[in-house]
């Protein structure tokens, strides 16, 4: 396999988008605005019951999958490792990959699916069935992982597929810049099941509130214990309020860009898209923040991938923030 740019690792999912009015009857048993949570069979049951007359758009979903397939949509190489279903969920899945590399993807069982319930302000609840990523392991792991410059860890559902992500970093040279965005899912798991990954991780991307979950700490006392556990820079991502990027030595202040929002739904991811991207380019983090920042806010202007910019956006975008560079040394 040729050698990529980016290399992720994390949640393959069917995202069913459903867009819901305030009369929705199910919303007080759903909980707030921005949860993610697993789907258990008997609300499964209901959801499917109250969705019934309700067409949902389809797309591709997963934080890595996101990330990858925004980044090899703007012109970059980049490959995802995980697992699919063998059905026609899962064909899809691979489909909505591309541009990105699919052969590392495992294939068997019956693909993950996440209910994505937009409100009437694109505020979302997601209820995640794993499926076949529950059986995401170490043998679905490649021997020799083809030769990147960022590798990128995101959650799984169940607690085994961590043992594959374990076994993929362990097997990455120590070259490879590891970025990790744990989700509500991962957060929930507790800091110490990931401390291998932190001890490598030069890149932690999250939310305030995973950032305190995580740790079980305040975010100021969170912050600190993730840069002594190894991590090189916390991206902290705060929505409309831009995002914050924490290390040793550097503080620095992203701000939002303005946008028209129709769906959430992994603006994160596209965020660290464009983050990565800047990072290839070598702009320094606050050009890399920006371009996160402006990634997500076109990511945003449409349901599911469907706004993600493309290599042409990209190019023009890249030109801009090299020009604006070039302005402030001058």
């Amino acid at each position: 396999m040729k050698p990529v740019e980016l290399l992720g690792c994390g949640a393959l999912n069917l995202d069913l988008i459903y867009r819901l009015p305030a009369t929705f009857p199910l919303w007080d048993e759903l909980g707030p605005a921005g949860r993610e949570a697993s789907l258990e069979p008997g609300l499964r049951r209901v959801l499917d019951e109250a969705l019934a007359y309700v067409t949902p758009e389809r797309a591709g979903g997963g934080q890595a999958a996101n990330t990858v397939h925004a980044l090899a949509k703007m012109g970059y190489r980049a490959a995802m490792c995980g697992r699919v279903g063998d059905d026609d969920d899962g064909a899809f899945l691979l489909g909505e990959l591309r541009p990105a590399e699919t052969r590392l993807v495992a294939r068997g069982g019956e693909s993950g699916r996440v209910y994505v319930l937009l409100d009437e302000e694109g505020e979302r609840r997601n209820f995640v069935w794993p499926g076949a990523n529950d059986a995401f392991a170490p043998a679905d792991v490649p021997r020799r992982p083809p030769k990147t410059r960022f590798a990128l860890f995101t959650s799984f559902l169940g607690d085994g597929p961590l043992e594959g992500q374990l076994a993929l970093l362990e097997r990455l040279p120590a070259s490879v810049e590891v970025a990790f965005d744990p989700g509500e899912v991962y957060a929930r798991k507790g800091v110490k099941r990931f401390l291998p990954v932190l001890h490598r991780c030069a890149y932690l991307l999250a939310t305030e509130p995973e950032l305190e979950t995580l740790c079980g700490l305040p975010l100021d006392e969170a912050l600190d214990f993730l840069l002594n556990a190894g991590v090189g820079l916390v991206v902290c991502k705060m929505g409309a309020r831009g995002a914050r990027l924490i290390g040793r030595r550097v503080d620095l202040l992203v701000p939002p860009r303005p946008t028209t929002v129709v769906d959430v739904t992994g603006a994160g991811d596209v965020f660290a898209a464009g983050f990565i991207a800047g990072l290839l380019e070598e702009l320094g983090l606050e050009a890399a923040g920006r371009l996160g920042a402006w990634a997500a806010a076109r990511a945003i202007g449409g349901p599911g991938r469907s706004t993600y910019p493309d290599a042409d956006d990209w190019a023009a975008r890249l030109r801009e923030e090299r020009d604006g560079e070039s302005g402030r040394r001058w």
